[in-house]
């Protein structure tokens, strides 16, 4: 079976592991007898008198664990119950070791067990053990298989209620298996409503629970009605109800809940995150028209086509968490972590770096220590960017380190296991580490074979195609998130296996690295236009694409072996614009030809969210021109596109000018009552709307003169009919264009305000500060 997910029964300490078998069906297998466990650093006498006379205590061994850079010895203390445990490792005052590690993990971890299981055991049918589930097996034996995806059954819900009171008046649902989907609708009284909804749920059995937007809306909603109508919210494949973790996101027994709306802001990172524009924008779908913010009266007049309306919602919302595929990219992870599906959808990035470290360590006697709580978060100097000025560039060759941040871990033998002050290999923030032949680093060790992998992988997708080259690519995007996810924890302070020593070891050294790579280049006569953490920009110096490919293969492989690092050729630019500033540039694309044409941006309002449209899409088109060679034409369209939007032209679209970003909770802003968003959220509330700390909104601004800025919500399909504010609007574009056509030469700026008040001027720069430190 696929593993969906693993929990553990508190009333006998059973592990549960839930998943989909390879013919369709859904499987509970239990597994009777595990406990759980800690160390203890060198415990004295009285500790040890007091860990045996605890009614949780079942054994104790002596171990010997490496402990920053020494042996130490330990106790392993195995206890009766898993949820005692962090009260029990505070009984003595030593140092407690692997002492937080979740239960279930600490089972999947010391059985060594991967995503895909093969389990021999014995059906049970026993009226007291009740799972959802078509199978219900007691394991006896359990190992890895090779992974597989099986087509798990995704059930997607939506619920309408009432405004004034929050009664539910129907919940909407959309179910996909074995490729079809079934549509239908709860209705009723809301006490037999809410007794559907948990049959609904257990008969059909769902492994993935979505919807757009039920975590911060329709789950609470069910959980508070459920509580006033008396009912037990049962839905797990236990029957259990399902728990908020962090007000954030909801775990359930045995399956995955997966909002389509927190999907959708990963993976799309749209403009506007209302269902109806998401499914517009990916499925050329709409929701049905109903009065939502007259919701009471429509479903008085309106009944059948209230409940249309909730069944098509419920439909969008899993059509678009298909549609962007995020349970695949989640079960590729899983395979590549070695994790549960819903560890993955619903953990941090340190959990996948646990479940492949602390396996190993557990293998090396090495100690796992806990994750830091109370941190202070560490700041390490940014990577080097080189850039040597503003203009156009012909035949600019991009060379890619292939895992930069894994490649110096590698190089450098940069681990905790090695962090040593005898160390021969010294990073320029002075930590030291032992060299390979002393002692070779776990994590470098560990990155090495998934790097091999990813290598692997890589080559069968040139003999594959179709479903399995789909498959295995999915895979080496799976182990390239993996291995980056280990720079990100070591550098996080909070992480078990670091310290600041190596967080700031692996910057500086990539620091180094390019910085002594672009002086070589530079110093042997190359002229290098751009250069960052990861990639450096080269202009060829070549008329050809056919010599600028066989000097950037050159380049690549020459470097590479001088370096003992993997500099990958990428593309040619040609041109290549270069503001001169921090991470700006923008290049049309002629090799390789699967790019042919392309033009990249970065660092520009074109990549923004919070940007306008019309921002967006002028920038991009004044890059069209200069990458053109026309820059006569990006002043001319510039200078046009400014002079109408300042007078009001009606051929500009109004929702062009609609501004977007995330709302967090009111009262996490120190000075909410300032910021444009807020207040836009805030009335989207006076008007009825749905808003949940964490959505992005929109709004258009009608009022830039006054502090703070009067603006008025936006809402995607309905009419607006407020003005906007079109001098702040063409102020705003003008500085976009400018900043851009200033770099190509300081006398052909856009000018269109020259009647500007200069404290008008004033004023905005001092609200853009003012956000910035916001």
């Amino acid at each position: 079976m696929r593993l969906i997910a693993a929990s553990y029964r508190q009333r006998d300490v059973t592990v549960e592991l839930y998943g989909r078998a390879d013919d369709g069906s859904s499987v509970t297998a239990l597994y009777f007898g595990f406990k759980p466990y800690f160390y203890y650093v060198n415990p004295d006498e009285e500790c040890i008198e007091k860990i045996k006379n605890n009614d949780e205590f079942i054994s104790m061994e002596e171990k010997d664990l490496f402990l920053n850079g020494e042996t130490v010895k330990t106790q392993k203390i195995t206890v009766k119950s898993p949820w005692r445990v962090p009260e029990l490792r505070k009984i003595c005052k030593c140092q407690a070791l692997a002492a937080d590690i979740p239960f279930h993990h600490r089972f999947i971890y010391d059985f060594d067990l991967g995503s895909s299981l093969e389990i021999e055991g014995d059906e049970i049918n026993d009226e007291r053990i009740n799972y959802s589930t078509d199978h219900v097996i007691k394991i006896k034996n359990i190992k890895n298989t090779e992974a597989f995806n099986p087509d798990l059954k995704i059930l997607s819900f939506d619920v309408e209620n009432s405004i004034k009171t929050k009664e539910i008046y129907v919940i909407g649902y959309a179910i996909y298996f074995n490729n079809k989907i079934e549509t239908g609708s709860i209705t009723g009284t809301e006490h037999e409503i809410l007794k559907k909804f948990n049959e609904l749920i257990i008969n059909n059995d769902p492994d993935i629970i979505t919807g757009y937007n039920i975590d911060g809306y329709d789950l609470p909603l069910i959980e508070e009605r459920m509580k006033y109508n008396n009912i037990k919210f049962g839905i797990g494949r236990d029957h259990l109800p399902p728990k908020r973790i962090l007000d954030q996101y909801w775990r359930l027994h045995g399956r995955v809940v997966s909002d389509a709306w927190w999907a959708v802001k990963k993976v799309v990172k749209p403009k506007h995150e209302t269902l109806n524009y998401v499914a517009r924008l990916l499925l050329n779908d709409e929701k049905e028209n109903i009065d939502r913010i007259n919701i009471e009266s429509e479903w008085e007049t309106k009944k059948e086509d209230v409940i249309k309306y909730c069944i098509k919602d419920a439909y969008l919302a899993l059509e678009i968490y298909r549609k962007i595929r995020i349970l695949d990219m989640n079960l590729y992870l899983s395979a590549v972590s070695k994790l549960p599906l819903d560890d993955v959808a619903n953990g941090g990035t340190s959990t996948y770096v646990d479940s492949i470290l602390i396996r190993e360590a557990d293998k090396q006697n090495i100690a796992v220590p806990m994750s830091a709580h109370d941190f202070k978060e560490e700041s390490f100097e940014g990577g080097y960017v080189h850039s040597i000025g503003a203009g156009l560039y012909d035949m600019v060759i991009v060379l890619d380190f292939k895992s930069m941040y894994p490649s110096m871990i590698i190089k450098y033998n940069i681990c905790f296991t090695t962090l040593n002050g005898n160390g021969t290999i010294v990073a320029p923030n002075g930590a030291r580490f032992l060299s390979p032949d002393i002692k070779k680093g776990l994590i470098p060790s560990m990155l090495e074979s998934l790097m091999k992998d990813r290598d692997n992988i890589k080559k069968q997708m040139k003999s594959s195609s179709g479903e399995e080259k789909e498959y295995l690519n999915g895979l080496q995007n799976a182990i390239k998130v993996l291995m980056n996810t280990f720079y990100g924890v070591l550098g996080a302070s909070f992480y078990r296996f670091t310290n600041p020593e190596i967080g700031g070891a692996i910057t500086s050294l990539g620091r180094v690295t390019i910085k002594n790579i672009i002086d070589k280049l530079e110093s042997s006569g190359h002229r290098v236009i751009y250069g960052d953490t990861d990639s450096i920009f080269i202009e060829s110096g070549k008329k050809t694409k056919e010599d600028a490919i066989k000097f950037g293969n050159e380049l690549s492989d020459r470097i590479s072996k001088e370096e003992n690092l993997v500099l990958e050729f990428e593309k040619i630019m040609d041109p290549l614009f270069s503001h001169g500033a921090k991470k700006r540039y923008a290049g049309k694309v002629i090799y390789p030809d699967s790019m042919a044409g392309e033009i990249l941006v970065r660092g520009y309002e074109t990549r923004r969210t919070d940007s306008f449209d019309l921002q967006s899409e002028a920038l991009s088109k004044v890059f069209e021109y200069i990458l053109n060679r026309d820059v006569d034409g990006a002043k001319r369209y510039a200078d046009e596109l400014v002079t109408k939007l300042k007078n009001g032209d009606n051929s500009i679209p109004i929702e062009k000018l609609v501004i977007s970003r995330t709302v967090k909770n009111f009262k996490s802003y120190k000075n909410a009552d300032s910021m444009a968003n807020v207040a836009a959220a805030r009335k989207l509330i006076a008007m009825g709307e749905t808003f949940i700390p964490g959505m992005k909104v929109s709004w258009i601004v009608t009022n830039a003169s006054k502090t703070p800025q009067e603006v008025e919500p936006y809402i995607d399909g309905e009419p607006f009919n407020k003005r906007p504010d079109y001098d702040y609007y063409s102020r705003r574009l003008q500085e976009t264009l400018n900043r851009v056509l200033e770099g190509l030469n300081k006398e052909i700026k856009v000018n269109k305000n020259p009647q500007t008040r200069l404290d008008d001027l004033f004023q905005e720069k001092k609200k853009t500060i003012e956000d910035f430190f916001k």
